[in-house]
């Protein structure tokens, strides 16, 4: 008898080991995950979470980074069965063994749905970090002397992989002003010349910096990476030649030839994204994120018929791509099946209701598909996310008064012109907004 009872009083314990190694399985199979948490515990209002990453990357590697943000789930999980446990030894016999049974229940679903999710994130998983990160680049940059200009992409990696390369950098202050302002960077740069510019992926914000450096005489675009783009300052021909490198699998080497593909198409050079994208989906026909990437391409390349098709056949092997259901939402509203895309919307909305650009989709399906309660729902969301992050808000405010308007809610629609009024244009779009203004007046004066 007191070994039967000695066997029950184990069973919760190891009841919350095993529901804690569950639950804490997929951290080993998201590696990108776990560098961006470990990069992110390189700043200074970086969470506990991302500061034990980045101390396990410290340590171990990327291995090790996994390990902490396991250790992040596991540890509260195991926590709270021993407690209950404990406390669970107080209690009458009877109570005892309904509670080691509906422990014996949370474990088990604990770890059915960790195996599902961590099946989920091993399939996604990509493990080689040139995939993840401009280590490359870094490189590169890091073995020649000279003052650099990263962008913020790149002094994020920098931070946790090449640390040394921050204080040749600006701080990450300037670095925004800089990327934003091309003639600040010319200033800056005359002031104390730039031997090199690296701007890691994602490309987007330092548009205006690579016009300038394309029309420049004295820097040189020298590197093309799937990662990101390399700039020399000196004389000589520009080798932006760009060539495949060696990966364990063709996976790998399809998801590089996919990024490198996007890394062209933000350069301008369509036919070739076009060839390594056709290169990548030939690699990896079936992969959900090289369809997804395709997908990308194809939007940007305005082939909407094109990316209905590479986002449904992403959605086919990974149904819980939010990328990948963004593209065919996106399609089918350019193609004109509104109804259709007003379905994917509230999917995609359900899984990413706190994501700007899917908020932004899912105000235009709706303004198209006539029903302004939704529309007006996700730009309360939006405005809502830009107060917080003390961002400009006048575009939402114009849309949200002319959603009220439709709606003949007069009030709503003058308090929302009114803070669209005070905020940055021109004078045409303020004379507009003055028009749209008096008449929403006029008409309630009337009534």
């Amino acid at each position: 008898m007191a070994n039967d009872h000695s066997d029950k009083s184990r069973l919760p314990i190891v009841a919350g080991i095993l529901a804690a190694t569950a639950a804490a399985a997929p951290s080993f199979f998201s590696r990108a995950e776990s560098l961006r948490s470990a990069m992110a515990g390189c700043g200074e209002d970086a969470g506990w979470i991302d500061r034990l990453a980045a101390a396990g990357y410290a340590v171990g590697g990327l291995p090790g980074a996994d390990s902490a943000r396991a250790a992040c789930v596991a540890a509260p999980i195991l926590a709270a069965f021993l407690a209950i446990s404990w406390i669970a030894r107080k209690l009458p016999l009877d109570l005892q063994n309904r509670i080691r049974w509906g422990l014996s229940i949370a474990a088990m679903v604990v770890i059915g749905f960790g195996a599902f999710e961590g099946f989920q994130a091993f399939q996604r998983d990509i493990r080689d970090i040139r995939l993840l990160a401009p280590v490359d680049l870094l490189k590169t940059v890091g073995d020649r002397d000279g003052r650099v200009f990263i962008n913020s992409p790149a002094l994020s990696a920098a931070s946790l992989l090449s640390p040394d390369l921050i204080s040749r950098a600006p701080t990450a202050e300037a670095i925004q002003t800089l990327t934003s302002s091309p003639v600040r960077w010319r200033e800056e740069d005359r002031r104390d010349p730039f031997a090199a510019i690296l701007l890691a992926v994602p490309l987007e914000d330092s548009r205006p910096l690579v016009e300038m450096l394309g029309a420049s005489p004295e820097l040189h675009l020298t590197t093309i990476d799937n990662q990101g783009l390399l700039y020399r300052r000196g004389e000589g021909t520009e080798d932006t030649s760009t060539a495949t490198p060696k990966f364990a699998n063709k996976r790998d080497t399809a998801l590089h030839d996919a990024q490198t593909a996007m890394v062209m198409h933000f350069l301008g050079k369509n036919n070739d994204a076009r060839e390594w994208m056709a290169q990548a989906r030939q690699t990896a026909p079936r992969d959900p994120i090289v369809l997804t990437q395709s997908a990308t391409l194809a939007a940007a390349l305005k082939q909407w018929p094109t990316t209905k098709r590479e986002a449904e056949l992403a959605l086919r092997e990974d149904a819980s791509s939010t990328q990948a259901r963004y593209l065919l939402a996106l399609a089918l509203l350019e193609t004109g099946n509104i109804s259709a895309a007003a379905g994917e919307s509230a999917t995609l909305s359900a899984k990413a209701s706190n994501t700007p650009s899917v908020l932004w989709l899912q105000a235009r399906i709706s303004r198209e598909a006539n029903d302004p309660n939704t529309e007006i729902a996700a730009l309360e969301k939006l405005l809502t996310l830009a107060q917080k992050q003390k961002e400009e808000a006048t575009i939402i405010h114009i849309h949200l008064a002319q959603a009220w308007a439709k709606r003949g809610f007069a009030t709503q629609a003058l308090e929302n012109y009114n803070a669209a009024l005070k905020g940055n244009l021109t004078p045409a779009q303020r004379t507009e907004l003055d028009n749209a203004k008096g008449t929403i007046q006029d008409r309630a004066s009337r009534h």
